[in-house]
C-alpha cells in the first residue's frame, strides 16, 4: 500500500487518532511532503503547508498548493489577469481551490465574493479563508439560481464536484422533509426514476447578490456549477453589465459522458448540462464579445468554457 494511502487508513480510525496523529505528523516532517501538518477542526482535516492552509472532509495526503496555483492561473487566468484592487466574484467555489491564488492577486485592497452551494463543502472554504487569514475573502453560503426561488435541493455525495443542483430536466424537491440548522434534507430526481437524497440551501441570484454587497463594479467573474448556469443567466442581467470579464464554465462534456444507457435518463442528462449554445447565445444577445479556447490538445471542460468580454467597462 501507497505510504500515504497507509496514513490515511490509520487516521481515519477514529480510535487511533489521538496516537496516530502525532506519529503522522512526525513521519511528513521527516519525509519533507508537501503538507506539513494535519489535525482536525470540527470534522474537517486542515492541512498545513509552506503554502498555507487547506481544509478537506478526508485527509488529503497527496495535496501540492503549488499546483492548485498553476491549475488556477492556467485554467482561470487565461484571459484575465488580476491586479490590486480588483473585485473578482467566484460562483461555485468548492472548497476554494482557486481561492488563495485570487486572494493574493487583489491584495488588501481587493475583494474576492466565493459563493458555494453545499453545507459540508462550504464549511471547508469557510476554514481555508479562516486559517489563511484572507481577509479579503466573502464567503457566501448559497446556491446561484433562477429568479423566484429562495431555496433549492442539491445532491449531497462524497464527491462534491459532481453535487447538481436539481432543478433542470427532472422533477426536483424543494421541501425539506428534515431540518439540520439552516439546511434542509430533501429528494433530488435525476435520470430515469432515480432519487438521490439531498439538501435543501437557500438560493439567490446574482443580481441580488450585486444588490446585496453593493457591487457597482465586478472585474471579472468565474462561474462553475455543473450545469446550473442556465438558471444563473436568468438572473444576472444587471450584473452583467457591471462586469469587464466573465469566465463561464459550461458542462457539455459531461452530456456526452453521461449519455450512455438509458433513453430517458441520457435525455436527462443531456438536457442537464448542456449549456453552451445557451449561455453563449445570452451572452451575445448582451453585447458582450465571447471568446473560446478551442484548441484540440486542451482538456474537454477547457474547451467548454466561455470567456465574455465587455467592452464598455474595458474602455
Amino acid at each position: 500500500m501507497p505510504f500515504a494511502d497507509a496514513i490515511k487508513t490509520l487516521i481515519n480510525r477514529k480510535s487511533l487518532q489521538p496516537l496516530a496523529l502525532p506519529l503522522v505528523n512526525g513521519l511528513l516532517s521527516a519525509r519533507r511532503r508537501s503538507v506539513q501538518r494535519i489535525f482536525l477542526d470540527d470534522g474537517l482535516w486542515i492541512h498545513q503547508t509552506a503554502r498555507g492552509f487547506f481544509a478537506y472532509h478526508q485527509p488529503y495526503l497527496r495535496l501540492d498548493l503549488r499546483r492548485f496555483d498553476e491549475s488556477a492561473r492556467r485554467n482561470f487566468l487565461w484571459g484575465y489577469e488580476p491586479t490590486p484592487g480588483d473585485i473578482i466574484m467566484d460562483i461555485g467555489a468548492g472548497v476554494g481551490e482557486e481561492t488563495l491564488t485570487l486572494s493574493r492577486a487583489v491584495g488588501e485592497h481587493g475583494k474576492i465574493i466565493c459563493v458555494e452551494a453545499h453545507p459540508r463543502t462550504f464549511r471547508c472554504l469557510e476554514k481555508l479563508v479562516q486559517y489563511n487569514r484572507l481577509e479579503n475573502v466573502i464567503p457566501i453560503h448559497a446556491a446561484i439560481a433562477e429568479p423566484g426561488r429562495s431555496t433549492v435541493s442539491i445532491e449531497n455525495g462524497n464527491e462534491y464536484l459532481a453535487n447538481r443542483i436539481g432543478s433542470v430536466g427532472a422533477p426536483s424537491v424543494g421541501v425539506s422533509r428534515t431540518k439540520v440548522g439552516s439546511v434542509g434534507v430533501g429528494r433530488i430526481g435525476i435520470g430515469s426514476g432515480a432519487v438521490h437524497v439531498g439538501l435543501t440551501v437557500p438560493a439567490l441570484t446574482i443580481d441580488q447578490l450585486c444588490q446585496r454587497l453593493n457591487l457597482a463594479r465586478i472585474h471579472f467573474l468565474k462561474m462553475n456549477i455543473e450545469g446550473a448556469e442556465r438558471l444563473a443567466i436568468q438572473g444576472m442581467s444587471t450584473a452583467l453589465q457591471r462586469t469587464n470579464i466573465l469566465c463561464i464554465s459550461c458542462h457539455d462534456f459531461l452530456a456526452k459522458r453521461n449519455s450512455a444507457g438509458d433513453e430517458v435518463g441520457a435525455q436527462t442528462a443531456e438536457s442537464f448540462y448542456r449549456t453552451k449554445d445557451l449561455v453563449r447565445q445570452f451572452l451575445q444577445k448582451s453585447g458582450l464579445k465571447v471568446v473560446e479556447r478551442n484548441a484540440p490538445a486542451l482538456p474537454p471542460y477547457i474547451q467548454d468554457q466561455l470567456w465574455a468580454y465587455n467592452h464598455s467597462k474595458l474602455k
